[in-house]
């Protein structure tokens, strides 16, 4: 039997149903099972106090502590026919993410770094930025026209600077910045996801206004950024601009490279990808 939560009432009120648990393996997990049984409707959030099993991007695990982080993962429907612009769900969920805190806290230091996590500037240095919190998305399954898709959410929002999984790792708290609550933070992104989602299903799945929106507050356009690459070198330049299928596109001194795949590091140069150090097998995702 499914336990509906009403411990998160301004969710309730963006969603279809909210299912609230202490803990759990993984949101993504949990929510996946439920709409591949049929048992839940579209914008049905899990939200758990702690995972044992939170992932994030390429396997990595997602660290959290008891009720000090958002952990968060809806399901959405969009049509099959979007088809090749399908990754674009995503992004818009690290757009509307990132609208989220933003309105939570009035900061005004908060970016996206390509492709889908939610930093802060922290103004030290060109390496001042710092993770708070990133996007997984994962294709669920097919429903006659119809494709489900998982959206995870992870938000570090009162861990402490001393909790923090890794130097590259900044939570609300730690940034000096407003700490709302969960369920704040939860409703506004479920809000700001569901318009954006609606904008991209009028247009066909065009991504015309997500395209608009994410080169405005993407801060990977900028000099001097490094993209590691997953089996590939990593490229280092000038991020101009992010092009219409999701790519990024980087000025080099050999001249523009398109990614359409990596990371922006955020803290110094990063290392060449080798079996010791690939995404696959860094331990900390919400770094």
């Amino acid at each position: 039997m499914i336990q509906r939560s009403t411990a998160f009432p301004l969710t309730l009120s963006e969603s279809a149903m909210v299912l609230h648990t202490a803990l759990t393996g993984s949101t993504q997990d949990d929510l996946a099972s439920l709409w591949r049984d049929n048992a839940v409707p579209e914008y049905t959030i899990r939200i758990a106090d702690t995972q044992s099993a939170g992932r994030g991007r390429v396997g990595r695990s997602w660290f959290s502590l008891p009720e000090k982080s958002l952990l968060a993962s809806v399901v959405v429907e969009v049509p099959a026919a979007v088809g090749p612009n399908l990754g674009w769900v995503t992004l818009i969920g690290a757009i509307a993410a990132h609208a989220a805190i933003i309105q939570a806290t009035g900061a005004r230091n908060i970016s996206l770094s390509w492709p889908n996590d939610v930093v802060v500037d922290l103004g030290a240095d060109e390496h001042s930025y710092r993770k708070l919190a990133g996007i997984l998305g994962e294709y669920c399954g097919r429903r006659g026209d119809l494709v489900g898709i998982i959206l995870g959410f992870g938000l570090n929002i009162s861990l402490e600077a001393t909790e923090l999984p890794t130097p590259q790792a900044a939570s609300l708290v730690s940034a000096g910045l407003t700490t709302p609550s969960r369920d704040q933070i939860a409703s506004l992104w479920l809000r700001e996801l569901k318009a954006r989602l609606e904008a991209f299903e009028r247009s066909g799945g065009e991504p015309t206004e997500a395209l608009a929106e994410i080169n405005t507050i993407c801060s990977t356009l900028r000099p001097g950024i490094t993209v590691g690459r997953p089996r590939d070198t990593p490229v280092f330049g000038r991020g101009v601009a992010i092009l219409p299928d999701g790519s990024l596109k980087v000025e080099t001194e050999s001249g523009p490279v398109v990614v359409s795949s990596g990371e922006v590091a955020l803290m110094g140069m990063q290392p060449p990808i080798t079996p010791s150090n690939s995404p696959a097998t860094n331990p900390m995702e919400n770094a």
